[in-house]
């Protein structure tokens, strides 16, 4: 991770850098299957089904193949502070390898493995999310599928669309890839280019299995409409192009009344083709949803375990500085060790930097372990270090594997079968973790989801949903949502801001004019990410990386149509 702010450009500023006045003509990507130079980006909805796309006159399943290290044909830096692309080891400029195996179902095209896919490439992994398939008035079958490049170590997504023909007789022609949008705050670049590649019609292990499975999530899928379309409210707010430079957001929503209401999805070249296949990182929005909702699942399971003392069950850590700090204090962020009482000083400094640099689960559990001094007593100071959520992932598996035996891992046993019972998609199913031997998940970092999987899982927390409720600790749970007015958590940087059990807590009473106070659960990541929770079920999100954390406006604009004053649950 990097930490930087960001001078955002605007679509026109932009297309003046690079001596742009326009994309190029959807016309002009017939000739760069066949090799022509590929010169300037496309709109991108060059890389969508035209209105009326034939049905394919043949089955789209095979494999298909990239040689790693192939250059791009342009590529434009629009903000790197930290030298990144211009670090030769990097390799930034050039494509990893790519081997993907692909299903059709109906007019999707799908790929066989979700989630993050390692890469020998030195600093991007890969996702490869659902597209499309249809037969081009050229009479090839054309895929097009939605790619993301996921920083290595990290949460960074840079998203894009890959695009190719395939001839009846299985000829392919030039891939063509193009990225032009991210939620990254300290890296944005647009690559476009056309690439050699190599694809076999053979349909791959268990194809009708993928295709059932993911016939299945779109079936689950939250109805989607609008926000034009949410009666009673100005849409405009939501988008908070006030507040948030434009450029900078990547998606935003509202849930309300079992309807997922939706915004964004804007790149540099034109809309995004598949927004329900873009790709959001998590950031610190893992803190609660794999460190807060994993302590609370091992609650219900194993009563006391909030109160185990973290440093039986990570030796690392046993040292005078963590005597008496538990479970819970860890997800409280109140261990009492810290440098600065201030809430974020530790968290920008130079000094933690190594914590996100290093890469195995001995690097950063030593590290985490042994740089905060002890200043206060367990519980009695909250100051933010994502270093106490990874320790309290790295607890939760100490405790876990002691009564579960070698390899019992508190993520893949606790909370993904969670988002299994949600019927969420395939990328909550993972998280980043530390590489080699004994990998820990970050834990406080490193999920990705996709936009519907954000909207029901918010409104399951929300709303209550039967499913969450039975499998969580009612205690933890009721206090991280602000249910509990004797355990709001403490004081988080602001007097209207608490933090509870991984949870964020924010009193709306003075923007909303309520009489009482009016706490309000939500989540919140590094670059401009938040997930705001009310009364009922209905949510407000939004995805961004021009470090603005501001969501106010659109809280009170939801509250038109939702009530929050007077609602104590």
């Amino acid at each position: 991770m990097r930490i930087g702010k960001v001078i955002s450009l605007s679509v026109a500023a932009f297309l003046g850098f690079v001596g742009l006045t326009s994309c190029a003509a959807q016309s002009d990507i017939n000739s760069l299957f066949g090799g022509a130079a590929f010169t300037k980006p496309l709109d991108y909805s060059a890389f969508a089904p035209p209105e009326g796309a034939r049905p394919t006159n043949q089955l789209i399943d095979g494999h298909l193949t990239f040689k790693g290290g192939q250059v791009a044909s342009g590529f434009e830096v629009l903000h790197d502070p930290d030298g990144i692309t211009g670090n030769a080891k990097n390799r930034v400029r050039r494509l990893p390898a790519m081997d993907i195996w692909l299903v059709q179902s109906g007019d999707a095209i799908v790929p066989v493995v979700r989630g993050i896919i390692k890469s020998p490439h030195p600093y991007f992994d890969l996702v490869f999310s659902p597209g499309a398939v249809w037969q081009d008035d050229s009479d090839y079958s054309r895929i097009s599928l939605p790619m993301a490049f996921m920083e290595k170590n990290a949460n960074c997504i840079h998203n894009g669309v890959l695009t190719a023909r395939i001839s009846g007789t299985g000829q392919l022609s030039k891939v063509l890839l193009q990225v032009a949008s991210e939620t990254c705050g300290y890296l944005k670049f647009n690559m476009w280019g056309s690439y050699d590649a190599a694809w076999q019609g053979v349909p791959p292990a268990g194809a009708d299995t993928v295709r059932e499975a993911y016939e299945e999530e779109v079936a689950n899928r939250m109805p989607v409409a609008p926000l034009s379309r949410l009666e009673g409210t100005d849409a405009t707010v939501f988008a908070q192009a006030g507040t948030i430079d434009p450029t900078d957001m990547t998606a935003y929503g509202v849930v309300h009344e079992d309807t997922h209401y939706v915004g964004g999805c804007d790149t540099r070249f034109g809309t995004y083709p598949y927004c329900d296949s873009m790709v959001l990182p998590s950031y610190s929005l893992a803190k609660s949803l794999a460190g807060g909702i994993g302590l609370m699942r091992l609650e219900k399971l194993y009563p006391g375990a909030r109160h185990a003392l973290m440093r039986h069950h990570v030796p690392q850590c046993d040292s005078r500085r963590w005597h008496g700090v538990r479970l819970e204090h860890l997800a409280d962020m109140t261990t009492g060790n810290y440098v600065s009482p201030d809430a974020h000083v530790d968290e920008g400094s130079n000094g933690y930097l190594p914590f996100f640099l290093v890469t195995t689960s001995a690097e950063k559990t030593e590290f985490s372990c042994s740089y905060f001094p002890r200043k206060r007593r367990p519980g009695e100071a909250w100051v933010y270090h994502t270093s106490d959520t990874y320790l309290l992932g790295v607890a939760m598996n100490g405790f876990l594997g002691k009564r579960r035996g070698q390899g019992a891992d508190y993520y893949d046993d606790l909370v993904a079968p969670l988002w299994q019972a949600l019927d969420l998609g395939p990328l909550t199913k993972e998280i980043r973790r530390t590489v080699r031997a004994n990998p820990e998940p970050f834990s406080g970092y490193g999920m990705l989801f996709y936009r519907d999987d954000i909207a029901r899982l918010a409104t399951a927390l929300a709303g209550r949903d039967q499913r969450l409720e039975d499998a969580l600790d009612a205690d933890l749970l009721d206090g991280a949502m602000q249910r509990n007015p004797m355990d709001r958590g403490l004081e988080a940087g602001s007097s209207t801001l608490r933090y509870n059990n991984a949870f964020w807590g924010w009193n709306a009473k003075d923007t909303l004019g309520c009489a009482d106070d009016a706490w309000l659960p939500f989540f919140s990541g590094y670059g401009g990410i938040t997930v705001v929770m009310l009364p009922g079920g209905s949510v407000y999100y939004y995805f961004s990386d021009g470090y603005n954390f501001t969501f106010s406006e659109p809280v009170k604009e939801l509250a038109k149509v939702s009530q929050v004053c007077g609602v104590t649950e």
